[in-house]
């Protein structure tokens, strides 16, 4: 049967597989975009953004972009 899923692999998304693959493929992209996007851009990969506030800090998120 041909997968329902064309150009992706469902099993690759497995619970005990899935963090690991992602995290590999965004610092295997960081690599490779970093130095054509230098000198404008500096490519960060686990970057946070917090709010910080006198008794607290709160993630606020993770940013995809950020310039």
């Amino acid at each position: 049967m041909r997968s329902p899923f064309p150009g992706m692999d469902p099993y690759l998304e497995h619970l005990d597989l899935w963090p690991e693959f992602h995290s590999r493929l965004i610092v295997g992209i960081a690599d490779a975009i970093a130095r054509p996007l230098r000198p404008n851009y500096y490519v960060a990969v686990e970057k946070r953004t917090y709010m910080a506030e006198p008794d607290d800090s709160v993630l606020v998120g993770i940013p995809d972009v950020e310039n």
